[in-house]
């Protein structure tokens, strides 16, 4: 699989918000792991979960999850093998035992997690597009974004700041292996 590949990103989103969000990753390369996508990857889960809004399934055909500086995409494979990496997959949210203990609503999808252990999702059975965070000790939603690309901008901008105040490290795996975006 492998990491995203800035390039594809780039001609993927050339309106002014995303492509300043693909600047953003690319400045901040070894912050962030994210994993390249595609478009059977992007199917596979609209084929299971067919009413996800537009905008989240093209990230997908690009982007397959992984860890966004401090918050985990989820992603379609456990382990990469190309990068001898593991990642959570979206089944570990859709598992009976973990809606229950995180008190999840039926329909929630869940496709990222903060490391507090909040959770995004999108609630399925409305077709408005909106992201919610749900607060996993207090029960309810904390916080909602209008769309998926609000989302991500509020997420980088959040991770920028941490990484100005020097409170986000690198990834050794991106040390390690240089620039491959």
């Amino acid at each position: 699989m492998a990491f995203v590949k800035h390039d594809l990103l780039e001609q993927q989103y050339t309106d002014a918000g995303m492509s300043e969000n693909v600047r953003k990753l690319k400045t901040f390369d070894v912050f962030h792991c994210l994993l390249a996508g595609g478009i059977d990857r992007a199917a596979a889960v609209k084929k299971r979960v067919p009413n996800l809004p537009q905008e989240f399934m093209k990230w997908l055909e690009v982007c397959d999850g992984g860890m966004l500086f401090d918050t985990a995409i989820l992603c379609t494979k456990a382990h990469d093998a190309e990068l001898d990496l593991d990642f959570e997959t979206y089944s570990i949210y859709t598992n009976e035992d973990m809606r229950k203990e995180k008190n999840l609503a039926d329909g929630w999808f869940v496709f990222a997690v903060a490391i507090h252990g909040d959770v995004f999702f999108y609630d399925t059975n409305k077709s408005d597009g909106q992201v919610h965070q749900w607060d996993v000790e207090e029960n309810k939603i904390y916080a909602s974004w209008s769309t998926f690309d609000e989302w991500l901008t509020y997420i980088i901008s959040e991770a920028v700041a941490l990484i100005a105040d020097e409170e986000l490290e690198p990834l050794d795996i991106k040390l390690e292996l240089g620039d491959n975006g």
